[in-house]
């Protein structure tokens, strides 16, 4: 129980830690509800702990409206529901999905999404773990250039 207990405190300490060595991370259960919103997570989308935790992760937390943390697109949430259902029903990890939504004040975050199952001792997924990484001002930068230029290929090409 102690060595329990001790590893529940390190884990309370790098979730909620200010950090900024620390990433945003939220957690699902087996069922899809929130269940952790980290105080990286908070920062990045403008979203409270309080508003996330205890309620469905896709639809609820992100969504294609505006009542949360709004995705940038119905894409972006297939996607997301796509990844997220493939690591909770056992099958493997997802490494660096790239994914967008809107901070609560309207600015666009570009992230890398990082999910991995959880698991009770026995083995059973328990949930999903995610990590996002956001790529520097310049990565985003190139990214938004390559956005535009594939948008001018795609405009030339039905114009043919």
């Amino acid at each position: 129980i102690e060595k329990y207990s001790r590893v529940q405190g390190d884990y309370a300490r790098i979730m909620w830690s200010p950090s900024t060595l620390i990433p945003p991370i939220f957690m699902t259960t087996e069922n899809g509800l929130c269940s952790e919103w980290n105080d990286a997570m908070q920062k990045l989308s403008g979203i409270k702990r309080e508003e996330a935790v205890n309620k469905m992760l896709l639809g609820e937390v992100f969504t294609s409206n505006d009542s949360c943390c709004r995705l940038q697109d119905h894409d972006t949430l297939a996607k997301l529901r796509i990844a997220l259902n493939a690591v909770s029903s056992g099958q493997d990890n997802i490494e660096k999905l790239l994914f967008g939504f809107y901070h609560r004040d309207g600015s666009l975050i570009e992230a890398l999404l990082s999910a991995n199952k959880r698991t009770d001792i026995e083995g059973k997924v328990t949930g999903v773990l995610c990590f996002l990484q956001v790529p520097s001002p310049e990565l985003q930068y190139a990214l938004q250039v390559q956005r535009i230029s594939e948008q001018a290929v795609a405009c030339a090409v039905n114009k043919m």
